[in-house]
């Protein structure tokens, strides 16, 4: 526990510095591009990493539970590394050569959003360099080395995105160099990654064949073939709205339905990071039968991404008039999605690493039929409510499939493994957020945004201070108050 905790907080300085990036981004990107240009980056992105999620056939999430069983740093790992390679490019060349085939249908379906199309080749390319991304990525977290990957992904990432557009912007590229140079970004940060992994001695290109030979192959590749289907459907609820409003809408309500779904990610900050170094330890608990820990990790990630999250949810919302006053007019049609996908974030944080403690156990399997139920609910809503009510219709889908989803997950792990992570705290929390929000629907329209904000934020901060010091909800925070000795 002592090395979530101390990971976990490395992990949130590099990720919330993303998170100020981010929000950055989201007030200087709209005044510098027009929303269909970014509605284009993030068809090509949200595409690319659906194609990417199963190129690899699986090999992210079983290096997340078997590396135990692999892991030897003497023998550099058994030459893991470069087994990695291999497969995750085998399977990258046959989903692209699918794809391929299959381009007009494509073309044909993205007819509102021609430009996108325009990229489908470069789109299979960017999909191989996200694949090796996320696969060295689970790598580096399954050998609790968290932090550099997190500053990669939440910092470096960021600065590149917002470097590009601003080059683009001033007319120093054309959108073919837009686009080429925001794939780039990203092949810089595989190659950076590699380095890491060398530095660290992760790397050898010698397969120690006959060791894998010992392993349970049969069973390894049950889960992988059946976790690439598994990863697949879990990414699709994360684009599948904007891959959708592509098709029903156009590139220009993707921009702003993608910004307006940007303000939120600050809220999973938390689940990234502790679920990144939470992992490993989970699939080692479940390895040695340590249920104890396992339940341990359960209960903690909850308390503490749901404590963290509920103050960004209350800050957000006092903080929406202020935000939107720097962006063009038309993102003023996202607010109500906003509103909506704030709240399935804190429904999925409220839940934990509970994918985690599933996806690492012996019935890893229940996962797939869950993600099934989840991807056939998301298809249908979307389909329906993005017809019925746009870029909002995509945000109530969102809420419906993750509700559904994480409260499944919630009594599946009751019943299997007799595991629940709520406590008295849970519902400190809730209420806090419930005064919270209560506080900042009473401020009045006519009060200026900056004001609204800065009563909401510091009502919120106050109460959650107030609720954490009585109930030591997180310690750590109180360990601070009193280092400065804000309290006794």
């Amino acid at each position: 526990m002592g090395d979530i905790k101390k990971q976990s907080i490395n992990n949130f300085i590099y990720s919330y510095v993303g998170a100020l990036l981010g929000f950055l981004t989201i007030y200087i990107q709209p005044n510098l591009i027009s929303s269909a240009d970014i509605g284009l980056l993030r068809l090509f992105y949200s595409f690319s990493w659906m194609a990417a999620i199963a190129m690899p056939l699986g090999m992210a999430s079983l290096t997340s539970r078997f590396f135990p069983k692999i892991k030897n740093g003497e023998n550099n790992h058994h030459g893991f590394f470069v087994l990695i390679l291999i497969i995750a490019s085998i399977g990258s060349l046959i989903i692209a050569s699918v794809l391929y085939v299959n381009k007009s249908f494509f073309i044909q379906y993205y007819q509102k959003s021609p430009e996108f199309s325009q990229y489908f080749e470069e789109a299979l390319v960017f999909a191989y360099i996200l694949s090796l991304i996320s696969v060295y990525t689970a790598f580096s977290s399954a050998l609790l080395k968290t932090t550099f990957t997190v500053f990669l992904s939440d910092v470096f990432v960021r600065i590149g995105q917002l470097l590009v557009v601003i080059i683009y912007h001033y007319g120093f590229i054309n959108k073919q160099v837009l686009v080429l140079s925001y794939m780039g970004i990203f092949a810089l940060q595989l190659v950076l990654l590699l380095i890491y992994l060398k530095n660290i001695k992760a790397v050898s290109f010698r397969v120690n064949w006959s060791f894998y030979k010992t392993l349970p192959l049969k069973e390894m590749g049950y889960f992988a073939f059946l976790m690439m289907f598994t990863a697949f459907a879990s990414l699709g609820i994360r684009y599948i709205d904007q891959l959708l409003i592509g098709h029903f809408l156009n590139e220009k309500l993707v921009g702003i339905y993608a910004t307006c779904v940007m303000m939120c990610a600050i809220m999973e900050i938390p689940f990234n990071s502790l679920e990144r170094i939470a992992q490993p330890k989970i699939s080692h608990a479940w390895n040695i039968n340590d249920s104890k820990e396992v339940e341990k990790i359960y209960e903690m990630s909850s308390r503490y991404m749901f404590f963290i999250g509920s103050i960004l949810f209350c800050v957000l919302w006092t903080s929406m008039d202020f935000i939107f006053m720097f962006l063009p007019k038309e993102y003023e049609q996202g607010k109500m999605a906003f509103y909506v996908v704030s709240i399935s974030s804190l429904v999925n944080l409220l839940t934990g690493v509970n994918t985690s403690v599933i996806n690492m156990s012996h019935k890893y399997f229940a996962i797939s039929f869950l993600l099934f139920v989840l991807i056939v609910v998301s298809c249908l809503s979307n389909y329906w409510l993005i017809q019925l009510f746009g870029i909002t219709g995509a945000a109530v889908s969102m809420l419906i499939s993750i509700g559904i989803f994480n409260v499944l997950k919630y009594f599946y792990i009751l019943w299997r493994f007799k595991m629940q992570p709520f406590s008295s705290n849970t519902l400190y929390i809730i209420l806090a957020t419930l005064a919270s929000v209560t506080v900042i629907l009473l401020i009045p329209s006519f009060v200026h945004p900056f004001v609204k904000a800065l009563i909401g934020g510091t009502f919120t901060i106050v109460l959650f201070s107030v609720i954490n010091v009585k109930y030591e909800i997180i310690s750590e925070i109180n360990k601070i108050f009193k280092r400065f000795k804000l309290i006794k």
